[in-house]
């Protein structure tokens, strides 16, 4: 019982972070939102940093468990790398960037335990997904698995987060997709690149 009011109190909390900013809401708020006292509140939480970092480690768990089942959906790593992409979209149309500044900003230790457990995830996950399209000969096979997957992260981050490509989603999420592109021309086999472009017409992408 006391595990379901806590993630319950979590989830709420998120989304009033997401509408209204990190630094907006209040545990007044948060209380209000969930027709709960404050003391009752702070049984749970010993402070509003508390809870901020127990909600974004709630929801980096939960993200993150539905990106690593969707991808492990496509057997063939490049479908894979476009689901990867499609979530990364999600991710940006739900979430955009604000909730990364303000956490850099006013909450540092929740934000560099975020950024080091992004980046394990998903620096593994592109491993893994190099290593599969090897099997499958879709990869070159002089390929340096370990430096591809550290390019392909930081390629991803810097496309996610840099702050002067702006706010819109759309503009962010048709980068990552050249970007995803020129990965793969990069690293794939001549099999790879037909896969590829079959894919690209049977998926109508550009």
């Amino acid at each position: 019982m006391e595990n379901d009011t806590r993630n319950t109190i979590l989830t709420r909390s998120i989304s009033l972070f997401q509408k209204f900013g990190l630094r907006a809401v209040t545990m007044d708020d948060v209380s209000k939102e969930l027709s709960m006292s404050k003391k009752t509140l702070y049984t749970f939480f010993s402070n509003k940093t508390d809870l901020v970092d127990q909600a974004i480690k709630q929801l980096f768990a939960v993200k993150s468990k539905q990106f690593l089942e969707q991808a492990s959906l496509h057997k063939n790593a490049i479908d894979e790398l476009f689901e990867v992409q499609r979530i990364q979209e999600e991710v940006l149309k739900n979430y955009g960037t604000r909730i990364m500044y303000a956490m850099k900003k006013y909450h540092p230790e929740t934000y560099e335990w975020m950024i080091s457990a992004r980046r394990n995830m998903m620096i593994d996950a592109t491993k893994a997904n190099l290593q599969r399209g090897l099997a499958q000969k879709l990869y070159r096979e002089d390929l340096d698995i370990s430096q591809a997957a550290l390019i392909r992260y930081n390629t991803m981050v810097g496309i996610m987060e840099d702050p002067e490509i702006g706010d819109d989603p759309q503009h962010r999420g048709a980068l990552l997709h050249y970007s995803l592109l020129m990965h793969i021309r990069a690293i794939a086999t001549a099999q790879g690149l037909v896969y590829l472009q079959d894919f690209q017409q049977t998926n109508n992408h550009p």
